[in-house]
């Protein structure tokens, strides 16, 4: 059975792409793209460091998805 794709709200999209940014900024990573069904990012000095990374997209993204489907009225879909 096939399934739709959970929607990322755009205001959860630029929290991760924000965050993304800061990581290329201060390199912790030299390259980073975010889209609504992936996440790269590259390269990342250790792997427990890009664990921790994945961990945390991976937390920030499916809460905050959690989080549009409890209240949408916090993010108006277009």
């Amino acid at each position: 059975m096939a399934s739709r794709k959970p929607y990322v709200p755009d205001q959860a999209m630029a929290a991760l792409k924000s965050a993304a940014e800061a990581l290329v900024l201060d390199g912790t990573v030299a390259q980073a793209n975010i889209g609504v069904d992936y996440i790269l990012m590259w390269p990342i000095g250790t792997e427990d460091k890009a664990r921790e990374i994945a961990a945390a997209f991976h937390a920030a993204m499916h809460g905050l998805q959690q989080l549009y489907l409890a209240v949408p009225s916090l993010c108006e879909r277009p």
